[in-house]
Order: structure tokens, then sequence, then C-alpha cells
């Protein structure tokens, strides 16, 4: 009997370790799956933490906070850093074309004087802080008619609060209209000769205008400032229509 050959031993005992190899495999298969496919261990410890955002996520909220802080600051600072505390004084006059009881109208000079107030600063908001104003005022006007002999006067005065609203094309000036109420107080006298009959009286009183107003700085750090204002104004006082046109000039504190 011939003996095998090395070469042929060589390939029996692979052909046997391959017969082994395949049952095992086959054998290690499903363990190998389960532990694959088993399902992912909770954490119950971790249950309660809150979930994690994402970085864009918190950054964009971040973004909004301080863009809410920076407005506060900002309305904050309005209303503490001002400047003025919007108190101020005028001196005015003008044309005042009084309502004649004859017809037509009587021109006249006229004067007086205003405080005002600028209340919009009671508001936080910038741009309200700029747009509202009050006149506290007094006007006055006479009016004299007659002879020698037989002679007549009347003296007009005027006292009224008029809040206004501003329109403003810039910080220091602006457009604005008002309403207004107050009384109207009227003296008058007939002389006759040398004997003199005088009435008074007084009324209610109806003001509505229109007007222009600047506020220039007078010192570097804007704590007083010029006021001046060109207007047109009307008074109504009982069936009598008075209309005013002039200008005035003050500070601003």
């Amino acid at each position: 009997m011939t003996a095998p050959m090395p070469r042929d031993i060589a390939s029996q005992f692979a052909s046997a370790r391959l017969r082994l190899t395949l049952p095992l495999l086959l054998i290690a298969l499903p363990a190998l799956a389960q532990k694959d496919d088993a399902p992912i261990p909770y954490d119950d410890e971790g249950a309660t933490e809150e979930p994690v955002k994402p970085k864009k996520s918190r950054k964009s909220e971040r973004l909004r906070e301080e863009d809410e802080d920076a407005a506060e600051r900002d309305e904050r600072l309005a209303s503490t850093d001002d400047p003025n505390y919007g108190v101020g004084a005028e001196l005015n006059a003008g044309l005042m074309l009084l309502d004649a009881s004859r017809g037509g109208v009587d021109p006249r000079f006229s004067f007086g004087v205003r405080f005002t107030w600028e209340f919009g600063r009671l508001f936080s908001d910038e741009y309200l802080r700029e747009m509202f104003f009050a006149d506290v005022q007094w006007r006055f006007a006479v009016t004299t008619d007659g002879t020698a002999q037989i002679s007549s006067w009347g003296s007009q005065h005027d006292f009224s609060l008029a809040p206004a609203i501003v329109w403003a094309f810039s910080k220091t000036l602006g457009a604005y209209a008002q309403l207004g109420l107050g009384v109207n107080a009227a003296f008058t006298g007939v002389r006759i000769d040398t004997t003199e009959v005088q009435l008074q009286g007084a009324r209610f009183l109806f003001q509505y205008g229109i007007g222009l107003r600047g506020r220039p700085a007078v010192t570097e750090d804007e704590t007083i400032r010029i006021t001046w204002r060109v207007e047109i104004t009307r008074y109504l006082r009982g069936y009598m229509h008075d209309t005013y046109f002039g200008a005035g000039i003050g500070l601003l504190f």
C-alpha cells in the first residue's frame, strides 16, 4: 500500500478543520445576534435632568436676554440721566385781534407770561418724553375808544391751562397743536367828563392753536435751554372769538 503524500495530508487536515469551524459558527451566530439586539438600558437617575439644549438654541436665548436687558437699561437711562427737568418760563407778545361788539375786529397789542412743564418726561420711552408739554399762561390786552368828554376802556385778562402734543423735527425743533381751558376776566369802564363807572366780569374761556417751538441748548451739558416759539392761537370767550399772532422766548431747566 502506498503511503499518502504530505500534500494530501495537508489537504485532508484543512478540509477537516473547515468542517469543524462551520458548525461552531452556526452555533455562535444566534448568540452574537441576541447580544447586539439587546435593548439599551434606561438610566433612571438621568430621567429627572433637563434635556440639553443645542448650542444654537442656547446662543439665541442668551442674545434675546441681552437685548431685553439693553432695552430696560436704555429706558432707565432715558428717565434718570436726562439733564433737564422740563420746567421753564417764557415772555410772549404779539397782535391780538379782539372780536369787537360793534362788529369786525379790534387789533391790539397783547403780552403775557407762561410757565411750561414738559410732562412727557413722566414716560420712560424716549420718544414720548419729547412729545408732550403743557402751558399755564396769562395774556393781557387793553382797548380804548371815545372822545375827550366820553370814553370807554376795557382790559382782557386770559388765564388758561393748555396741554400740547409735539411733532418733532429734531431734538431741538418741533411743531405743536394745543387745546386749553381757562377763564377770561374783563374789566371795563365808561368815563363821562370826570365821572367814571366801572364793571367787571368773568366767563369761560376755550383756547386752541398751532405753533412752532425750538429748544436750543445754552450750556454744553444741556442743563439750560433757550425756548422760543411762534404761534397762532384763538380764544373763545362767550360769543366773542379773539385771534392772537405772537412769539415768545424764555428758558427751560
